[in-house]
C-alpha cells in the first residue's frame, strides 16, 4: 500500500512562483531554469517507476515516495522505499537518455548524450550509502531487518553498459521494466518473516514520524534579493506583471484580461518566495493594492489559516498545517 504517495518535489512550485517574477536577463535565469527542468525530469522518473510499483500486492509491500530521514546531524532522501515483513528495498531512480556507462573503478556514472560525456556521481555507491544510513536508523530502534536496494533507470531507451568485471552493476542496475522482475528475485531470497504485521505497521509510523520534508529559501539559494522579484498581481492569461485593481476585478494592461481572483496565485508565490505566513499589509504591498479593507476582505475570502486578530492578524500557508 501507499504510505507516503509520490509528490512532485517543493523546489518546483517555489520555482514555477520565482521564474516568471525574474527578469529574463538575470543571470540567475538561465540556471534556475535548467534546475526546474532537471527537477521535472526526476519527478517524472520516479512516476514512470511508481506504474511498475503498482502492480506489488497491496497488503504486503509499504510504499513510501522521497522519504528523507536524520542521518546524525545530516539528513538522506529515498526516491522510493519498499518496506515488508521480510525484507526493506532502496530504490534509487534515475531520468537519464543516452548512455550510461558505470565505472567501477572510479565509482563513477558517465554519460554520453548529444556527442557529449558528463560524469555523475555513482548511483550504485549512492544507493549503497543509502542502505548504510537506514540500517543505522533502525538499529537506533532496535529493529535488524535485511535492506537490498535497485539503481532503476526510469527510461526504456537509455542503453545501460559497464565492463564484464562489474559485477555489481550487472546485479543492482535494472532498467523500469524490468523492475518487477527483479523484486520477485528478491522476494524469493528472503523467506523468514522478520517482523509480524503489528511491527510492520509500528515502523511505517516511525518512519512516517521521522520523515523531514526538505524546505528551501529560493532567494537565498540562488542570491537574489528583494528587489529582484517583480511584485504584483500576474495575468493568469499573458503572464504581464502587474495587473491593476479596478473596482472589484483585476485588469491587465497588456491582454485585456479580467479576473477577479487574480490575486490568489500571486499570495500562493508570495508564500513559495517569503515564507510560510503573509499579513495584511505585506499582501498590499505585494498585490500593490492601498485598501486595508479590500485586502482584509480578499485575505478572509480566501479561508486562509490564521492567528492573532484586527491588525495583528497573520494569514497562514494552508500546506503548511
Amino acid at each position: 500500500m501507499n504510505i507516503k504517495k509520490l509528490s512532485i518535489p517543493i523546489q518546483v512550485p517555489k520555482l514555477e512562483s520565482l521564474l516568471p517574477r525574474v527578469h529574463l536577463a538575470h543571470p540567475k535565469t538561465a540556471f534556475m531554469q535548467a534546475n526546474l527542468a532537471r527537477y521535472l525530469k526526476g519527478y517524472r522518473g520516479e512516476k514512470a517507476v511508481s506504474y511498475y510499483l503498482d502492480f506489488l500486492p497491496e497488503k504486503e509491500n509499504y510504499i513510501f515516495h522521497s522519504l528523507r530521514l536524520p542521518s546524525g546531524k545530516y539528513f538522506f532522501q529515498i526516491d522510493y522505499l519498499v518496506l515488508t515483513v521480510r525484507y526493506a528495498l532502496i530504490l534509487e531512480c534515475k531520468n537519464f537518455f543516452g548512455t550510461l556507462y558505470f565505472d567501477e573503478d572510479f565509482k563513477q556514472m558517465i554519460r554520453i548524450a548529444n556527442e557529449k560525456e558528463e560524469g555523475f556521481q555513482d548511483p550504485i555507491s549512492q544507493a549503497k550509502w543509502h542502505q548504510h544510513q537506514l540500517r543505522s536508523l533502525l538499529k537506533l530502534h532496535n529493529i535488524t531487518l535485511p535492506i537490498e536496494y535497485f539503481v532503476v533507470i526510469s527510461d526504456p531507451s537509455t542503453i545501460v553498459k559497464t565492463s564484464p568485471k562489474n559485477r555489481e552493476a550487472m546485479k543492482k542496475v535494472v532498467h523500469g521494466h524490468s523492475l518487477l522482475e527483479k523484486i520477485a528475485e528478491v522476494d524469493s531470497r528472503y523467506q523468514n518473516e522478520i517482523l509480524d504485521s503489528k511491527e510492520v505497521r509500528k515502523l511505517s509510523k516511525l518512519l512516517l514520524k521521522s520523515h523531514t520534508p526538505e524546505d528551501i529559501d529560493v532567494l537565498v539559494k540562488y542570491g537574489l534579493r528583494i528587489g529582484d522579484i517583480n511584485t504584483g498581481v500576474r495575468c493568469p492569461g499573458c503572464g504581464r506583471i502587474p495587473m491593476i485593481r479596478q473596482n472589484v476585478t483585476w485588469y491587465c494592461g497588456g491582454c485585456g484580461m479580467k479576473d477577479k481572483k487574480a490575486h490568489v496565485s500571486a499570495v500562493t508565490d508570495y508564500f513559495h518566495l517569503f515564507g510560510d505566513s503573509i499579513t495584511n499589509k505585506q499582501f498590499r504591498d505585494f498585490v500593490h493594492l492601498r485598501s486595508d479593507t479590500s485586502a482584509k476582505r480578499m485575505l478572509k475570502a480566501m479561508e486562509l489559516p490564521f492567528s492573532g486578530s484586527n491588525k495583528g492578524r497573520i494569514y497562514c500557508d494552508p500546506m503548511k498545517r
